[in-house]
């Protein structure tokens, strides 16, 4: 599977920590075999979060990555906390 970042996502991991930004970059190496297969995911938490095909995925304890799927890419939308997900939610 492919990952595409948005100009966003860019802007959203250059506010992260060295340690977080560590986190992220395991948990976009795990999500590109993870998609589709529902017993691989588990540890990441993959989610619908909106019925547009935005998803999500548990990077840490307060930390989201949100992403959409089609056909064999993967393109990371936005990364940050849960109130940051609920704001770009609302704004869709």
């Amino acid at each position: 599977m492919r990952v595409a970042l948005t100009a966003r996502f860019e802007r959203d991991v250059t506010a992260l920590s060295d340690q977080r930004r560590a986190a992220l970059f395991d948990a976009v190496r795990a999500l590109s075999t993870a998609v589709g297969a529902p017993h691989l995911h588990a540890g990441l938490g993959i989610r619908k979060i909106h019925r547009s095909g935005i998803w999500e995925a548990r990077v840490g304890l307060g930390l989201r990555l949100v992403f959409t799927v089609e056909a064999d890419t993967a393109t990371l939308v936005r990364v940050g906390g849960h109130d940051e997900v609920r704001r770009y939610l609302r704004s869709l």
